[in-house]
């Protein structure tokens, strides 16, 4: 895998740029200054994590371009990074994730893709230990076992609803 971190313009803090081997994808993550938590930063647009999702290093530059300047050669330096990877095997910790890739929780890595996903109630989950800011989608039986995605983490997870107090946000 390769990891081209660069300083972001306008709205974005960073950009990293790269290729991702195991799942035959580039990737592009675009940073900006996390909504509610000083100090921190997510993913507002992170794009390749899904298996050959952005195929190509031109299809990851132009996700990039207009949030970062990028160096003239980046193209031929993600080639060359996709490239030394063809000699390469997974090893036996990724051939036993490749099956769970696929599930959904590997494309839904920020807010608007949970959003388009349908995970748009917003609500608190509280339990004597974590306090979580969660997407649901609506309707859900919030004392059951849900599906939802977690504003902070910028993940999705599956929560217990029995083991926290959960109300609107």
């Amino acid at each position: 895998m390769s990891r081209h971190v660069l300083p972001g313009k306008d709205v974005a803090s960073s950009v990293a740029i790269g290729w991702d081997r195991p799942l035959g994808t580039f990737f592009v993550q675009v940073m900006q200054p996390h909504p509610r938590i000083d100090g921190e930063e997510w993913a507002f647009i992170w794009k390749g994590t899904a298996p050959g999702e952005l195929p190509t290093a031109a299809a990851a530059i132009e996700i990039a371009a207009p949030f970062v300047d990028l160096p003239g050669d980046i193209g031929a330096t993600l080639e060359t990074d996709r490239l030394r990877t063809l000699g390469t095997f997974d090893g036996p910790a990724q051939r036993a994730a490749k099956p769970f890739i696929a599930h959904e929780t590997a494309t839904v890595r920020n807010e608007a893709t949970a959003r388009e996903a349908g995970y748009t109630h917003a609500v608190i989950a509280d339990s004597s230990m974590h306090t979580l800011e969660l997407l649901v989608r609506p309707g859900t039986d919030l004392d059951s076992t849900f599906t939802a995605y977690d504003r902070n983490a910028c993940e999705l997870l599956d929560v217990h609803g029995w083991d926290f107090s959960i109300e609107p946000e």
